[in-house]
């Protein structure tokens, strides 16, 4: 069944970098009670708010106050077609994801209020059949990952990154 368009309502920068590897920044969520993706891994990006006149500002916005790492419109690339995140819950987010690339890694100051912890993820890693399994994440419910620190890589962050190494 085709869904019909949806308006996104939250943003999401992928950052990529060339050097020293081809990887990607992954954030780690802070565990917050009323937050359903808490101690999950994402990129950088959250919701548009009012004082956000594109969902391009509202990447940029939240990917500094969560990494502290400073996104201009120059820098990105190129932005995915807006997808759902949050299939598994009642009502998903529409999420606009914008590719940003950079020459070699920024200085990475993650927020503890909304950030465990960071990594770069080297893409030939990710592209390894060999590492990625099917995990039990969710009472009888596997899903396809990819190990990252002491848990796995998911769901909307996980589908993304297939898409965009073409896996």
């Amino acid at each position: 069944m085709l869904m019909p368009p949806q308006i996104a309502t939250a943003a999401v920068a992928i950052i990529k970098v060339l050097t020293p590897v081809e990887s990607f920044l992954i954030l780690r969520r802070a565990n917050h009670p009323s937050d359903p993706w808490s101690g999950q891994f994402s990129f950088p990006g959250g919701r548009k708010e009012e004082k956000d006149n594109s969902l391009l500002k509202t990447c940029i916005r939240e990917t500094v106050e969560e990494v502290g790492v400073i996104l201009t419109p120059e820098m990105m690339a190129t932005k995915l077609p807006v997808t759902p995140a949050g299939r598994n819950m009642k009502s998903p987010v529409w999420v606009q994801p914008f590719i940003f690339v950079l020459q070699n890694q920024p200085p990475v100051v993650p927020d503890p209020r909304e950030v465990q912890s960071i990594c770069w993820l080297n893409s030939e890693k990710f592209q390894n059949k060999n590492y990625h399994r099917e995990v039990e994440l969710l009472p009888d419910r596997f899903f396809p990952a990819f190990p990252l620190e002491d848990y796995y890589l998911w769901g909307f962050t996980y589908k993304l990154m297939k898409s965009i190494l073409n896996m």
